[in-house]
């Protein structure tokens, strides 16, 4: 039996890891679903010891597991540090970052400047995608780092900021009689809508979906016009809005936000650019 280990199958065996779901880490390691699957079970193999128990849909670490998951990243990350000692190279000319757009204008405006300006050697590229599709371009090594929504699977996230969410409607917001409350969510997979539907849920009133948008200007814009509420972060509350009252519909989470990154970041280059977002972080906390 072969007693190191393949560097491929711990990247697929850390995107799992990640995932918790065989079809996800197929999509972005761009293999089959029994490819990914005879991968992993090889490190099984090779072991002796079951890594994953395999439910209907996911996937969740046994102990083994998350022993072979801290030492794959640190593998992974010698192997980087390695090739770039021996070659010089590092992230190469160009950086990728990735920011949610509802903080695009607050970071081209203060804190773009001051990146491109602390690493005037390289170019930087500026990804705009929701927090979850950040985390699957970091995984497929398409972006560097990425301003993120944080969730407790993803325990490495630097924390960068948090603002509480609250429910929210026009001042003007009337419902007509016993008909659902008009609620307006994000149209894409985010962290906000899980909340959102939590509340909803657990408030136990009447309820229905009728606007969703891309952005939050869209989903404010359904709040400022009274045909809808929505959970909004604390810092977009306008005048023109008003909270509604927590003991009808309250909201028991925060949005912490936080930067995460892929396996081959240069520590020197994250942390100038950590450097550079830490200092104007005010002006995404209230954007």
């Amino acid at each position: 039996m072969e007693n190191y280990f393949n560097l491929e199958y711990l990247e697929t065996f850390l995107i799992a890891a990640e995932t918790g779901k065989l079809n996800q880490t197929a999509e972005l390691t761009y293999r089959s679903h029994s490819a990914v699957s005879t991968q992993i079970k090889k490190l099984e193999n090779q072991i002796g010891t079951p890594l994953f128990i395999r439910n209907k849909n996911t996937l969740t670490l046994t102990k083994g597991g998350e022993i072979l998951r801290d030492y794959a990243r640190q593998l992974l990350n010698i192997n980087s540090l390695a090739f770039q000692a021996l070659t010089g190279k590092t992230w190469g000319d160009t950086i990728a970052v990735a920011v949610p757009p509802d903080y695009a204008a607050p970071f081209m405006e203060k804190i773009y400047p001051k990146i491109t300006a602390a690493l005037p050697e390289y170019s930087v590229e500026v990804d705009f995608a929701r927090s979850r599709v950040i985390r699957a371009k970091i995984m497929e090594r398409k972006i560097d780092l990425g301003i993120v929504a944080m969730e407790p699977q993803y325990e490495d996230d630097i924390f960068l900021w948090e603002e509480r969410l609250k429910w929210a409607c026009a001042k003007d917001f009337h419902r007509n009689g016993d008909e659902p409350f008009p609620v307006a969510l994000f149209s894409d997979d985010c962290i906000v809508n899980n909340h959102s539907l939590h509340c909803l849920k657990q408030a136990d009133i009447p309820f229905k979906i009728k606007y969703t948008g891309i952005s939050m200007d869209s989903v404010c814009a359904c709040v400022k016009s009274g045909q809808a509420i929505a959970l909004l972060m604390e810092s977009l509350i306008t005048e023109d809005m008003r909270v509604v009252p927590e003991e009808f519909l309250p909201c028991p989470f925060t949005l912490k936000m936080g930067c995460a990154w892929n396996t081959n970041t240069d520590n020197v280059l994250l942390h100038r650019i950590l450097d550079c977002i830490q200092a104007e972080i005010r002006h995404l906390a209230n954007p």
